[in-house]
């Protein structure tokens, strides 16, 4: 069975780890598989939300674009594309406005996260912004969208949006799957009890630009926990063992599979230990899943072994993981790559300008007949 991949991502801020491993990580291997049509955009009519000044977001645009290719996405096998080259997004989306209930968009959980961050911007787009989604997904008749569990509430909306459209005018949209990457989710480093995101600034993410010095100097300043906290200790392990082998035989345990998992259910930790106690759990799971990511199993083991006998020195680790990240082979070569694409960009432009007209036309030819369906001509 064939599938049609969109997935997008929002020109904000530079990319960076929690982006490279929650999604794109996995991008080069859908396009390859013959079975996958795939498109993979830059949202940008998505990050006007957000209130940056036009050069800002420009530039953001190709630096993206740039990331795309980098990872190794082949504009001879996806589709590559700028959202606002494609109008028929927006044009989707105010029909999809039409008989999606305003209730629905209000429970979204994100909505609620972006309403305390934007405070002072509070705009009309932060409400709509699933439904923008939605149209992004349903205007290809996308099967299957790669995400990291944050965006899962807004796929779920989506399908609810197209059952709410299918019902009304009758079967046009197909129901989009979700493609869930089994990576931990990333927190900040400046703070974990949040979850690694542009919009926290550039100390609190690593970028998959940033040079070596920058790598190394952001994980010598991570927040990490601090003080003889065995109650954190003993949760964090009590909180993953089963998941992990590094574990195997602390407490005569043998976990019960090897692969993290995508995420766990922590809310319920913040009660049970506190606010500060719970900050600095956060602080020290965060730093395990980046040793988890990049670290050998051996190295690992030493961490949790030392960290149990209360001896572990997170400065040494600290240096370790910096070291692992700035060799992590992947992300080396994106570098390379992404250092070479920056002197073409005339190139860049081209490939996303290609890709965005090939897009537009299967969009035209999908929007002429939704609005057939809906009666207009």
């Amino acid at each position: 069975m064939k599938h049609t991949v969109f997935s997008g991502i929002k020109p904000s801020g530079r990319l960076h780890l929690g982006n490279y491993f929650g999604t794109m990580q996995g991008w080069p291997e859908l396009q390859n598989d013959p079975n996958n049509d795939c498109i993979f955009a830059v949202v940008d009519y998505h990050a006007l939300t957000e209130g940056m000044d036009a050069q800002e977001l420009n530039g953001n645009i190709f630096e993206i674009a740039v990331d795309f290719l980098a990872a190794g996405l082949d504009p001879e096998k996806s589709t590559l594309m700028i959202q606002s080259w494609v109008p028929e997004h927006t044009e989707l989306c105010w029909i999809l406005n039409c008989v999606t209930p305003i209730s629905w968009l209000e429970r979204v959980p994100t909505f609620k996260d972006s309403a305390e961050q934007f405070k002072n911007n509070l705009n009309m787009g932060l409400l709509d912004y699933p439904v923008l989604m939605a149209a992004d997904i349903l205007l290809y008749n996308a099967d299957l969208v790669p995400v990291g569990q944050d965006q899962f509430p807004h796929l779920e909306l989506a399908r609810e949006i197209a059952r709410a459209f299918n019902a009304k005018y009758g079967q046009i949209f197909i129901e989009p799957k979700e493609k869930i990457t089994p990576t931990p989710k990333l927190m900040a480093l400046t703070d974990p009890t949040k979850k690694m995101s542009k919009s926290l600034g550039p100390k609190s993410y690593i970028a998959l630009a940033d040079t070596p010095a920058e790598i190394e100097q952001k994980i010598k300043s991570m927040v990490t926990m601090t003080g003889d906290e065995k109650k954190v200790v003993t949760e964090f392990i009590r909180h993953t063992k089963e998941i992990h082998t590094e574990f195997a035989d602390l407490d005569g345990v043998i976990p019960s599979h090897k692969e993290v998992a995508a995420e766990k259910d922590l809310s319920t930790l913040e009660k049970e230990l506190g606010k500060t106690k719970y900050h600095k759990f956060m602080a020290l799971y965060n730093f395990y899943m980046l040793l988890y990511i990049f670290a050998e199993s051996g190295e690992r083991r030493k961490f949790i072994v030392a960290l149990k006998e209360g001896s572990v020195k997170f400065s040494e680790y600290k240096q370790l993981l910096a070291d692992k990240i700035i060799a992590y082979p992947p992300l080396k070569s994106l570098r390379e790559k992404r250092a070479e694409l920056l002197q073409q960009p005339e190139k860049v432009w081209e490939i996303m300008k290609k890709g965005s007209l090939e897009a537009r036309q299967t969009a035209q030819k999908n929007l002429s007949m939704i609005k057939k369906k809906i009666g207009l001509v």
